[in-house]
Protein backbone atom coordinates (compact mmCIF):
# COMPACT_ATOMS: atom_id res chain seq x y z
CA UNK A 1 0.00 0.00 0.00
CA UNK A 2 0.60 3.52 -0.03
CA UNK A 3 3.32 5.78 2.27
CA UNK A 4 4.70 4.64 5.15
CA UNK A 5 2.83 6.58 6.93
CA UNK A 6 0.11 6.46 9.28
CA UNK A 7 -2.56 3.82 9.04
CA UNK A 8 -5.58 3.73 10.79
CA UNK A 9 -8.67 1.35 10.94
CA UNK A 10 -11.44 2.93 11.00
CA UNK A 11 -15.32 1.73 10.86
CA UNK A 12 -17.54 2.50 7.83
CA UNK A 13 -20.63 4.23 8.08
CA UNK A 14 -22.61 4.07 4.67
CA UNK A 15 -24.78 6.64 2.78
CA UNK A 16 -26.95 5.87 0.52
CA UNK A 17 -25.76 8.09 -2.62
CA UNK A 18 -23.95 8.01 -5.80
CA UNK A 19 -21.60 10.84 -5.91
CA UNK A 20 -20.32 9.82 -9.19
CA UNK A 21 -16.76 9.64 -8.39
CA UNK A 22 -14.54 8.00 -5.36
CA UNK A 23 -15.30 10.21 -2.15
CA UNK A 24 -14.01 9.41 1.53
CA UNK A 25 -15.71 11.37 4.19
CA UNK A 26 -13.39 11.54 7.40
CA UNK A 27 -14.35 13.33 10.88
CA UNK A 28 -11.91 16.68 10.97
CA UNK A 29 -9.78 14.49 13.95
CA UNK A 30 -9.54 11.86 11.85
CA UNK A 31 -8.13 13.28 8.58
CA UNK A 32 -5.59 15.92 11.34
CA UNK A 33 -4.08 12.00 12.78
CA UNK A 34 -4.05 11.06 9.17
CA UNK A 35 -2.55 14.37 8.31
CA UNK A 36 -4.69 14.45 5.07
CA UNK A 37 -7.00 17.83 3.79
CA UNK A 38 -9.84 17.83 2.01
CA UNK A 39 -9.23 16.76 -1.85
CA UNK A 40 -5.97 14.62 -0.94
CA UNK A 41 -6.17 11.04 -1.67
CA UNK A 42 -6.14 7.97 0.68
CA UNK A 43 -5.69 4.36 -0.11
CA UNK A 44 -8.49 2.04 1.42
CA UNK A 45 -7.97 -1.90 2.19
CA UNK A 46 -11.02 -3.78 2.99
CA UNK A 47 -9.18 -6.98 4.62
CA UNK A 48 -11.83 -9.31 4.45
CA UNK A 49 -12.70 -9.16 0.38
CA UNK A 50 -8.81 -7.86 -0.09
CA UNK A 51 -10.20 -5.42 -2.48
CA UNK A 52 -8.74 -1.94 -2.42
CA UNK A 53 -9.31 1.57 -4.02
CA UNK A 54 -8.09 5.38 -4.06
CA UNK A 55 -10.37 7.64 -2.70
CA UNK A 56 -10.50 11.53 -2.27
CA UNK A 57 -10.86 13.11 0.84
CA UNK A 58 -13.78 14.94 2.66
CA UNK A 59 -13.89 16.32 5.81
CA UNK A 60 -16.86 17.07 8.26
CA UNK A 61 -17.49 17.73 11.74
CA UNK A 62 -21.03 16.03 12.10
CA UNK A 63 -21.41 13.34 9.40
CA UNK A 64 -19.15 11.08 10.73
CA UNK A 65 -18.09 10.26 13.57
CA UNK A 66 -14.64 10.34 15.15
CA UNK A 67 -13.34 6.41 14.09
CA UNK A 68 -15.83 6.45 11.46
CA UNK A 69 -15.22 6.13 7.28
CA UNK A 70 -18.11 7.94 5.25
CA UNK A 71 -18.14 5.82 1.90
CA UNK A 72 -21.07 6.64 -0.89
CA UNK A 73 -21.87 3.31 -3.22
CA UNK A 74 -19.43 4.12 -5.42
CA UNK A 75 -16.64 2.91 -2.60
CA UNK A 76 -18.83 0.76 -0.83
CA UNK A 77 -19.00 -1.40 -4.26
CA UNK A 78 -15.14 -1.08 -5.29
CA UNK A 79 -14.47 -2.32 -1.60
CA UNK A 80 -17.17 -4.89 -1.39
CA UNK A 81 -17.63 -2.96 1.81
CA UNK A 82 -21.16 -2.03 4.26
CA UNK A 83 -21.87 -0.21 6.95
CA UNK A 84 -19.69 -1.86 9.83
CA UNK A 85 -17.40 -3.33 7.63
CA UNK A 86 -14.02 -2.28 8.64
CA UNK A 87 -11.21 -0.49 6.31
CA UNK A 88 -7.83 -0.19 6.70
CA UNK A 89 -6.76 3.54 5.65
CA UNK A 90 -3.88 5.00 4.81
CA UNK A 91 -2.45 8.12 2.49
CA UNK A 92 -1.33 7.86 -0.72
CA UNK A 93 2.45 8.00 -2.39
CA UNK A 94 3.13 11.20 -4.44
CA UNK A 95 1.45 10.41 -7.61
CA UNK A 96 4.24 10.38 -10.64
CA UNK A 97 1.54 10.80 -12.88
CA UNK A 98 1.25 14.86 -11.92
CA UNK A 99 4.73 15.52 -12.89
CA UNK A 100 3.91 14.07 -16.20
CA UNK A 101 0.93 16.03 -16.70
CA UNK A 102 2.35 19.11 -16.54
CA UNK A 103 5.64 17.45 -18.60
CA UNK A 104 2.63 17.61 -21.45
CA UNK A 105 1.15 21.09 -20.33
CA UNK A 106 4.65 22.42 -21.34
CA UNK A 107 4.83 20.97 -24.79
CA UNK A 108 7.11 18.01 -23.97
CA UNK A 109 6.92 14.24 -25.47
CA UNK A 110 5.89 11.61 -23.08
CA UNK A 111 7.41 8.06 -23.67
CA UNK A 112 5.38 5.22 -23.74
CA UNK A 113 5.87 4.34 -20.23
CA UNK A 114 4.84 7.76 -19.23
CA UNK A 115 1.96 7.40 -20.73
CA UNK A 116 1.07 4.25 -19.37
CA UNK A 117 1.70 5.49 -15.76
CA UNK A 118 -1.30 8.48 -15.93
CA UNK A 119 -3.88 5.94 -17.80
CA UNK A 120 -3.37 3.61 -15.07
CA UNK A 121 -3.80 6.41 -12.51
CA UNK A 122 -6.96 7.24 -14.59
CA UNK A 123 -8.27 3.92 -14.59
CA UNK A 124 -7.56 3.16 -10.95
CA UNK A 125 -9.00 6.51 -9.99
CA UNK A 126 -5.73 7.17 -8.22
CA UNK A 127 -6.30 11.15 -10.18
CA UNK A 128 -8.84 13.34 -8.74
CA UNK A 129 -11.12 15.02 -11.81
CA UNK A 130 -9.34 17.93 -11.60
CA UNK A 131 -6.22 16.26 -12.48
CA UNK A 132 -7.21 13.97 -14.93
CA UNK A 133 -8.90 17.40 -16.41
CA UNK A 134 -5.60 18.67 -16.90
CA UNK A 135 -4.22 15.97 -18.73
CA UNK A 136 -7.07 15.75 -21.10
CA UNK A 137 -6.83 19.83 -21.39
CA UNK A 138 -2.95 19.16 -22.18
CA UNK A 139 -3.47 16.82 -24.62
CA UNK A 140 -6.20 19.14 -26.26
CA UNK A 141 -3.84 22.02 -26.09
CA UNK A 142 -0.26 20.35 -27.38
CA UNK A 143 -1.48 17.45 -29.20
CA UNK A 144 -0.62 13.72 -29.21
CA UNK A 145 2.19 13.07 -31.83
CA UNK A 146 2.29 9.91 -34.08
CA UNK A 147 4.34 7.88 -31.21
CA UNK A 148 2.12 9.32 -28.15
CA UNK A 149 -1.05 8.15 -29.89
CA UNK A 150 0.15 5.04 -30.41
CA UNK A 151 1.29 4.80 -26.91
CA UNK A 152 -2.06 5.99 -25.92
CA UNK A 153 -4.13 3.41 -27.74
CA UNK A 154 -1.99 0.11 -26.11
CA UNK A 155 -2.09 1.75 -22.58
CA UNK A 156 -6.26 1.76 -23.24
CA UNK A 157 -6.14 -1.43 -24.54
CA UNK A 158 -3.98 -3.19 -21.65
CA UNK A 159 -5.40 -1.61 -19.06
CA UNK A 160 -9.13 -3.03 -19.92
CA UNK A 161 -10.40 -6.69 -20.45
CA UNK A 162 -10.26 -8.40 -24.22
CA UNK A 163 -13.37 -10.55 -25.55
CA UNK A 164 -11.61 -13.47 -27.36
CA UNK A 165 -14.15 -15.08 -30.31
CA UNK A 166 -13.63 -18.20 -31.30
CA UNK A 167 -14.86 -17.44 -34.57
CA UNK A 168 -14.08 -14.86 -37.15
CA UNK A 169 -13.18 -12.90 -38.65
CA UNK A 170 -14.18 -9.98 -36.54
CA UNK A 171 -14.67 -6.40 -38.10
CA UNK A 172 -16.47 -3.07 -36.88
CA UNK A 173 -17.28 0.36 -38.05
CA UNK A 174 -16.94 3.41 -36.54
CA UNK A 175 -18.06 7.13 -37.49
CA UNK A 176 -16.55 9.71 -35.70
CA UNK A 177 -20.13 11.46 -35.49
CA UNK A 178 -21.77 14.56 -35.65
CA UNK A 179 -24.90 13.67 -38.03
CA UNK A 180 -27.81 11.46 -37.44
CA UNK A 181 -29.45 8.10 -38.69
CA UNK A 182 -28.01 4.81 -37.85
CA UNK A 183 -25.94 3.47 -39.83
CA UNK A 184 -24.79 0.51 -37.61
CA UNK A 185 -28.28 -0.73 -36.93
CA UNK A 186 -28.67 -1.61 -41.04
CA UNK A 187 -24.80 -1.85 -41.36
CA UNK A 188 -24.58 -4.90 -38.44
CA UNK A 189 -27.00 -7.24 -40.08
CA UNK A 190 -25.67 -6.90 -43.48
CA UNK A 191 -22.08 -7.68 -42.50
CA UNK A 192 -23.54 -10.69 -40.47
CA UNK A 193 -25.76 -12.08 -42.65
CA UNK A 194 -22.26 -12.16 -45.21
CA UNK A 195 -20.88 -14.74 -43.12
CA UNK A 196 -18.74 -11.81 -41.21
CA UNK A 197 -18.93 -11.25 -37.01
CA UNK A 198 -19.80 -7.80 -35.70
CA UNK A 199 -19.52 -7.32 -32.08
CA UNK A 200 -20.33 -4.04 -32.25
CA UNK A 201 -20.37 -2.09 -28.98
CA UNK A 202 -21.78 1.92 -28.91
CA UNK A 203 -22.00 4.71 -27.06
CA UNK A 204 -25.21 6.62 -25.79
CA UNK A 205 -25.60 10.30 -26.93
CA UNK A 206 -23.26 12.63 -26.03
CA UNK A 207 -24.07 15.88 -28.34
CA UNK A 208 -26.57 14.49 -30.60
CA UNK A 209 -30.46 13.71 -30.91
CA UNK A 210 -29.04 9.32 -30.15
CA UNK A 211 -26.54 7.26 -30.33
CA UNK A 212 -26.84 3.84 -31.21
CA UNK A 213 -27.20 2.13 -28.06
CA UNK A 214 -29.89 4.45 -27.85
CA UNK A 215 -31.78 3.76 -30.70
CA UNK A 216 -31.09 0.04 -30.15
CA UNK A 217 -32.75 0.07 -27.06
CA UNK A 218 -36.07 1.03 -28.04
CA UNK A 219 -35.87 -2.48 -29.91
CA UNK A 220 -34.10 -4.63 -27.21
CA UNK A 221 -31.57 -4.94 -24.17
CA UNK A 222 -27.86 -3.33 -25.01
CA UNK A 223 -26.54 -3.44 -21.62
CA UNK A 224 -24.71 -6.81 -21.96
CA UNK A 225 -22.16 -8.83 -20.25
CA UNK A 226 -19.25 -9.43 -21.96
CA UNK A 227 -20.16 -13.49 -22.20
CA UNK A 228 -23.32 -12.03 -23.88
CA UNK A 229 -21.52 -10.27 -26.47
CA UNK A 230 -19.19 -13.28 -27.29
CA UNK A 231 -22.05 -15.51 -27.53
CA UNK A 232 -24.65 -13.76 -29.60
CA UNK A 233 -22.11 -12.46 -31.77
CA UNK A 234 -20.74 -16.38 -32.22
CA UNK A 235 -24.17 -17.39 -32.58
CA UNK A 236 -25.71 -14.69 -34.77
CA UNK A 237 -22.86 -13.00 -36.45
CA UNK A 238 -23.17 -9.64 -34.59
CA UNK A 239 -24.14 -7.73 -31.55
CA UNK A 240 -25.35 -4.32 -30.66
CA UNK A 241 -24.65 -3.52 -27.25
CA UNK A 242 -23.97 -0.64 -25.12
CA UNK A 243 -19.72 0.14 -24.82
CA UNK A 244 -20.55 1.47 -21.05
CA UNK A 245 -22.03 -1.74 -19.54
CA UNK A 246 -18.49 -3.39 -20.27
CA UNK A 247 -15.08 -2.56 -19.26
CA UNK A 248 -13.61 -2.92 -22.21
CA UNK A 249 -11.38 0.28 -21.93
CA UNK A 250 -11.96 1.44 -18.64
CA UNK A 251 -9.72 4.61 -18.81
CA UNK A 252 -10.79 5.58 -21.81
CA UNK A 253 -14.72 6.10 -20.59
CA UNK A 254 -13.41 8.10 -17.99
CA UNK A 255 -11.38 10.35 -20.41
CA UNK A 256 -14.74 10.69 -22.51
CA UNK A 257 -16.75 11.40 -19.23
CA UNK A 258 -14.39 14.77 -18.92
CA UNK A 259 -13.86 15.75 -22.49
CA UNK A 260 -18.14 15.80 -22.90
CA UNK A 261 -19.03 18.89 -20.93
CA UNK A 262 -16.25 21.25 -22.58
CA UNK A 263 -16.78 19.61 -25.79
CA UNK A 264 -13.17 18.54 -25.83
CA UNK A 265 -12.15 15.61 -28.49
CA UNK A 266 -8.62 15.71 -29.00
CA UNK A 267 -7.59 14.04 -32.50
CA UNK A 268 -4.71 11.92 -31.33
CA UNK A 269 -7.25 10.96 -27.91
CA UNK A 270 -10.22 10.66 -30.67
CA UNK A 271 -8.12 7.83 -32.66
CA UNK A 272 -6.74 6.49 -29.43
CA UNK A 273 -9.92 5.79 -28.38
CA UNK A 274 -11.80 4.52 -31.04
CA UNK A 275 -9.05 1.85 -31.54
CA UNK A 276 -8.58 0.66 -28.08
CA UNK A 277 -12.05 -0.18 -28.29
CA UNK A 278 -11.92 -1.95 -31.47
CA UNK A 279 -9.06 -3.72 -30.28
CA UNK A 280 -10.35 -4.84 -27.26
CA UNK A 281 -13.21 -6.97 -29.22
CA UNK A 282 -10.46 -8.40 -31.55
CA UNK A 283 -11.23 -6.37 -34.90
CA UNK A 284 -9.45 -7.67 -37.47
CA UNK A 285 -10.75 -5.12 -40.34
CA UNK A 286 -12.13 -1.81 -39.22
CA UNK A 287 -13.86 0.92 -41.37
CA UNK A 288 -13.72 4.69 -40.13
CA UNK A 289 -16.74 6.78 -41.38
CA UNK A 290 -15.38 10.19 -41.21
CA UNK A 291 -18.12 12.72 -41.78
CA UNK A 292 -17.43 15.57 -43.31
CA UNK A 293 -19.19 19.09 -43.58
CA UNK A 294 -19.31 22.67 -41.74
CA UNK A 295 -22.15 21.39 -39.01
CA UNK A 296 -19.97 18.43 -37.85
CA UNK A 297 -17.31 17.43 -36.01
CA UNK A 298 -14.85 17.37 -38.70
CA UNK A 299 -15.05 20.98 -40.67
CA UNK A 300 -12.49 20.39 -43.73
CA UNK A 301 -11.40 18.02 -45.81
CA UNK A 302 -7.76 18.31 -45.09
CA UNK A 303 -8.66 17.21 -41.45
CA UNK A 304 -9.97 14.72 -42.25
CA UNK A 305 -7.60 13.01 -44.85
CA UNK A 306 -4.86 13.78 -41.85
CA UNK A 307 -7.21 11.75 -39.21
CA UNK A 308 -7.73 9.19 -41.92
CA UNK A 309 -3.92 8.42 -42.24
CA UNK A 310 -3.62 8.21 -38.74
CA UNK A 311 -6.30 5.77 -38.21
CA UNK A 312 -4.62 4.41 -40.46
CA UNK A 313 -1.13 4.30 -39.59
CA UNK A 314 -2.54 3.41 -35.56
CA UNK A 315 -4.52 0.52 -36.86
CA UNK A 316 -0.81 -0.94 -38.59
CA UNK A 317 0.84 -0.48 -35.35
CA UNK A 318 -1.44 -2.46 -33.08
CA UNK A 319 -2.09 -5.31 -36.03
CA UNK A 320 -5.46 -4.30 -37.44
CA UNK A 321 -6.31 -3.09 -40.74
CA UNK A 322 -7.92 0.04 -40.95
CA UNK A 323 -9.76 1.81 -44.13
CA UNK A 324 -11.27 5.31 -43.33
CA UNK A 325 -13.65 6.86 -45.96
CA UNK A 326 -14.79 10.24 -46.18
CA UNK A 327 -18.49 10.55 -46.63
CA UNK A 328 -20.61 13.75 -46.89
CA UNK A 329 -21.84 15.31 -43.62
CA UNK A 330 -23.31 18.06 -45.10
CA UNK A 331 -26.46 17.14 -44.88
CA UNK A 332 -28.93 14.49 -42.61
CA UNK A 333 -28.07 11.08 -42.84
CA UNK A 334 -31.38 10.39 -43.56
CA UNK A 335 -34.84 12.19 -41.91
CA UNK A 336 -35.07 11.04 -38.48
CA UNK A 337 -33.47 12.51 -35.03
CA UNK A 338 -34.05 10.61 -31.72
CA UNK A 339 -33.70 7.52 -30.71
CA UNK A 340 -36.94 5.91 -31.24
CA UNK A 341 -37.60 7.89 -34.90
CA UNK A 342 -34.26 6.80 -35.90
CA UNK A 343 -34.69 2.99 -34.73
CA UNK A 344 -38.17 3.18 -36.52
CA UNK A 345 -35.92 4.77 -39.71
CA UNK A 346 -33.38 1.86 -39.46
CA UNK A 347 -36.20 -0.96 -39.67
CA UNK A 348 -38.00 0.69 -42.52
CA UNK A 349 -35.31 0.60 -44.78
CA UNK A 350 -34.09 -3.11 -43.53
CA UNK A 351 -37.82 -3.77 -44.29
CA UNK A 352 -37.43 -2.59 -48.12
CA UNK A 353 -40.11 0.82 -47.05
CA UNK A 354 -37.09 3.23 -47.66
CA UNK A 355 -33.81 3.49 -49.80
CA UNK A 356 -31.48 7.15 -49.43
CA UNK A 357 -28.47 8.66 -48.64
CA UNK A 358 -28.55 7.02 -45.24
CA UNK A 359 -29.01 2.67 -47.11
CA UNK A 360 -26.35 4.33 -49.51
CA UNK A 361 -24.28 5.02 -46.99
CA UNK A 362 -24.64 1.63 -44.80
CA UNK A 363 -24.39 -0.10 -48.15
CA UNK A 364 -20.96 1.76 -48.99
CA UNK A 365 -19.54 0.96 -45.31
CA UNK A 366 -20.28 -2.74 -45.46
CA UNK A 367 -18.66 -3.28 -48.94
CA UNK A 368 -15.64 -2.09 -47.78
CA UNK A 369 -15.87 -4.46 -44.94
CA UNK A 370 -16.17 -7.05 -47.47
CA UNK A 371 -13.56 -6.12 -49.87
CA UNK A 372 -11.09 -5.94 -46.79
CA UNK A 373 -12.34 -9.19 -45.56
CA UNK A 374 -11.48 -10.68 -48.53
CA UNK A 375 -15.21 -11.96 -49.35
CA UNK A 376 -15.85 -9.37 -52.37
CA UNK A 377 -13.46 -8.22 -55.06
CA UNK A 378 -12.02 -4.95 -55.36
CA UNK A 379 -15.19 -2.89 -56.53
CA UNK A 380 -18.06 -5.40 -55.26
CA UNK A 381 -18.50 -4.95 -52.15
CA UNK A 382 -21.27 -1.94 -52.61
CA UNK A 383 -23.11 -5.24 -54.50
CA UNK A 384 -22.77 -7.16 -52.33
CA UNK A 385 -24.12 -5.35 -49.53
CA UNK A 386 -27.13 -4.13 -51.75
CA UNK A 387 -28.16 -7.65 -53.05
CA UNK A 388 -28.48 -8.45 -48.98
CA UNK A 389 -30.44 -5.39 -47.88
CA UNK A 390 -32.98 -5.79 -51.19
CA UNK A 391 -33.66 -9.73 -50.56
CA UNK A 392 -34.70 -9.20 -47.25
CA UNK A 393 -31.53 -11.26 -45.53
CA UNK A 394 -30.67 -8.23 -43.68
CA UNK A 395 -33.84 -8.06 -42.29
CA UNK A 396 -33.80 -11.97 -41.06
CA UNK A 397 -30.75 -11.50 -39.36
CA UNK A 398 -31.86 -7.91 -37.26
CA UNK A 399 -35.06 -9.74 -36.22
CA UNK A 400 -32.42 -12.67 -34.67
CA UNK A 401 -30.02 -10.38 -32.58
CA UNK A 402 -32.97 -8.49 -31.49
CA UNK A 403 -34.59 -11.90 -30.01
CA UNK A 404 -31.46 -13.07 -28.90
CA UNK A 405 -30.89 -9.31 -26.74
CA UNK A 406 -34.24 -10.02 -25.04
CA UNK A 407 -35.99 -7.73 -27.94
CA UNK A 408 -39.77 -7.24 -28.16
CA UNK A 409 -39.81 -4.69 -31.31
CA UNK A 410 -39.04 -6.43 -34.31
CA UNK A 411 -41.02 -4.16 -36.81
CA UNK A 412 -41.22 -0.51 -37.71
CA UNK A 413 -44.85 -0.42 -37.19
CA UNK A 414 -44.48 -2.05 -33.27
CA UNK A 415 -41.65 1.30 -32.14
CA UNK A 416 -43.60 3.56 -29.64
CA UNK A 417 -44.43 6.90 -30.76
CA UNK A 418 -44.56 10.34 -29.24
CA UNK A 419 -48.12 11.82 -27.93
CA UNK A 420 -47.60 15.43 -29.09
CA UNK A 421 -46.36 16.61 -32.04
CA UNK A 422 -46.29 19.54 -33.76
CA UNK A 423 -45.94 20.27 -37.64
CA UNK A 424 -43.86 23.01 -39.41
CA UNK A 425 -45.04 23.76 -43.19
CA UNK A 426 -43.07 26.01 -45.37
CA UNK A 427 -44.19 29.61 -45.81
CA UNK A 428 -42.00 30.21 -49.01
CA UNK A 429 -41.60 28.09 -52.40
CA UNK A 430 -37.97 27.00 -53.56
CA UNK A 431 -35.40 24.35 -53.55
CA UNK A 432 -33.43 23.57 -49.86
CA UNK A 433 -29.81 24.48 -50.31
CA UNK A 434 -28.75 23.70 -47.01
CA UNK A 435 -29.54 21.72 -43.62
CA UNK A 436 -28.35 23.00 -40.52
CA UNK A 437 -28.12 19.76 -38.94
CA UNK A 438 -26.70 21.12 -35.73
CA UNK A 439 -29.96 23.03 -35.07
CA UNK A 440 -32.22 20.38 -35.96
CA UNK A 441 -30.40 18.14 -33.34
CA UNK A 442 -30.99 21.01 -30.75
CA UNK A 443 -34.53 21.24 -31.62
CA UNK A 444 -34.57 17.42 -30.98
CA UNK A 445 -33.16 17.67 -27.67
CA UNK A 446 -35.31 20.69 -27.18
CA UNK A 447 -37.82 18.28 -27.36
CA UNK A 448 -36.26 16.03 -24.87
CA UNK A 449 -34.15 13.60 -26.71
CA UNK A 450 -32.12 11.62 -26.02
CA UNK A 451 -33.79 11.11 -22.32
CA UNK A 452 -37.62 10.74 -23.60
CA UNK A 453 -36.52 7.83 -26.60
CA UNK A 454 -39.86 9.00 -28.74
CA UNK A 455 -39.05 12.60 -29.13
CA UNK A 456 -37.10 14.00 -31.67
CA UNK A 457 -37.36 15.69 -35.33
CA UNK A 458 -38.71 14.53 -38.13
CA UNK A 459 -37.30 16.13 -41.66
CA UNK A 460 -39.64 15.36 -44.36
CA UNK A 461 -37.36 17.68 -46.50
CA UNK A 462 -33.79 17.22 -47.48
CA UNK A 463 -31.01 19.27 -49.40
CA UNK A 464 -32.06 19.50 -53.16
CA UNK A 465 -35.85 19.27 -52.79
CA UNK A 466 -38.20 21.14 -54.48
CA UNK A 467 -40.44 22.95 -51.97
CA UNK A 468 -44.17 24.32 -52.37
CA UNK A 469 -45.68 26.97 -49.78
CA UNK A 470 -47.36 25.48 -47.52
CA UNK A 471 -45.73 21.97 -47.66
CA UNK A 472 -44.55 20.17 -44.28
CA UNK A 473 -41.08 21.00 -43.43
CA UNK A 474 -40.41 19.10 -40.40
CA UNK A 475 -42.23 17.10 -37.35
CA UNK A 476 -41.05 17.53 -33.74
CA UNK A 477 -42.38 14.57 -31.76
CA UNK A 478 -42.37 15.52 -27.57
CA UNK A 479 -43.19 13.26 -24.23
CA UNK A 480 -45.01 16.44 -23.09
CA UNK A 481 -46.52 19.64 -23.39
CA UNK A 482 -44.21 22.01 -22.21
CA UNK A 483 -40.76 19.95 -24.02
CA UNK A 484 -43.11 20.53 -27.58
CA UNK A 485 -43.53 24.62 -26.74
CA UNK A 486 -39.55 25.07 -25.91
CA UNK A 487 -38.69 22.82 -29.25
CA UNK A 488 -41.36 24.73 -31.53
CA UNK A 489 -39.76 28.32 -29.62
CA UNK A 490 -36.06 27.02 -31.16
CA UNK A 491 -37.16 26.09 -34.15
CA UNK A 492 -38.88 29.21 -34.85
CA UNK A 493 -35.89 31.15 -33.60
CA UNK A 494 -33.19 29.11 -35.20
CA UNK A 495 -34.79 27.91 -38.69
CA UNK A 496 -32.67 25.32 -39.58
CA UNK A 497 -33.42 25.38 -43.73
CA UNK A 498 -31.87 27.53 -46.35
CA UNK A 499 -33.62 28.01 -49.34
CA UNK A 500 -31.99 29.15 -52.98
CA UNK A 501 -34.23 30.95 -54.49
CA UNK A 502 -35.27 29.89 -58.09
CA UNK A 503 -36.60 33.37 -59.43
CA UNK A 504 -33.64 34.91 -58.83
CA UNK A 505 -34.71 38.76 -60.96
CA UNK A 506 -37.88 39.90 -61.97
CA UNK A 507 -37.95 42.32 -65.13
CA UNK A 508 -40.78 43.93 -65.73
Amino acid sequence: MGMDGYIQDLRVKGFDISAGKLVAILNEKDAKELGVMAGDRLELFNKKTQKKCVAVVDVTEKWVNEDQLGLFHEVLDKLGAKSGSIITTQPTDPLKSLDIIKKKMMGIKLTRQEIIEVVKDISDERLSEIEATAFVSAIYMRGLDMDETISMTKALIDGGTKIQFAKGPIVDKHSVGGTNGRATMIIVPIVAAAGLYMPKTSSRSITSAAGTADSMEVLADVSLTMDKIKSITEKHGGVIAWGGAVDLAPADDKIIKIEHPLSLDPEGQVIASVLAKKASVGSKFVVIDLPVGKFVKIKDKTLALRMAKKFVQVGKEIGMRVEAVLTNGEEPCGLAFGAALEAKYALETLEGKRFDNLAQKSCELAGVLFEMAGISKTGKGYAKALEILQTGKALKKMKEIIKAQNGKIDSSEKVPHAPFHKEFKSGTSGVIEEINIKEVTKIARFAGAPGNPTAGVMLHKLVGDKVNEGETLLIIYAENKEKLKCAEQYALKSIPFAFKRIILKTIK
